[in-house]
């Protein structure tokens, strides 16, 4: 039984191979960095679900998310706002979002040129390289977390995935069991 252990820094994605921005971008640039960026000698197929932001020195200053572009670009439908309930109007869909589904994709138009600054969501958690993974499995389960900034000595240095985590945490049991 190996009793060497693996920190975050064995197993993390470096930044070149995680889309970044800067914090002057707009809404549709990180739609286009989010559905485009495929780190070099990439094979499989590319899109992300978060981009990190980062200040000209390299530093975190937060992270963009899908669901945090979509809150903008639709704020009129996911905003919480006092809607009298429709006959047939259900948790899961509103009949107000097929009323206004050309209103509503005209609003998310007019929000592409939104600054990055409006998604940004800067109070995350961020993982020192040198964290074990199973302490970094515990905080990514609990926080319910998938992606994770790495700093090493002040910078940022990467980002570990719960896949990651997974997998290797998942290859260590299997090995250890086939013994």
């Amino acid at each position: 039984m190996s009793t060497e252990i693996q920190t975050v820094r064995d197993i993390m994605l470096p930044l070149s191979g995680f889309p970044c921005m800067k914090e002057s971008g707009t809404v549709q640039e990180a739609i286009r960095q989010l559905r485009s960026f495929c780190p070099l000698g990439s094979t499989g197929p590319c899109g992300f679900s978060e981009l990190m932001v980062v200040d000209d020195q390299g530093g975190l200053i937060g992270r963009v998310t899908q669901q945090g572009i979509l809150r903008v670009l639709f704020s009129t439908l996911l905003d919480p706002i006092d809607i009298k309930p429709f006959e047939g109007r259900t948790a899961e869909y509103s009949d107000l979002t097929t009323l206004l589904n050309g209103v509503l994709i005209n609003e998310g138009v007019n929000h592409l040129n939104a600054s990055l600054t409006k998604v940004i969501e800067t109070r995350i958690r961020v993982l020192p390289a040198s964290t074990d993974l199973i302490h970094a499995m515990s905080v990514m389960v609990i926080s319910r977390e998938t992606v994770l900034p790495v700093e090493e000595n002040g910078r940022l240095v990467g980002v570990i995935q719960l896949a990651e985590v997974f997998g290797a945490l998942g290859d260590r049991l299997i090995a250890m069991n086939s013994k």
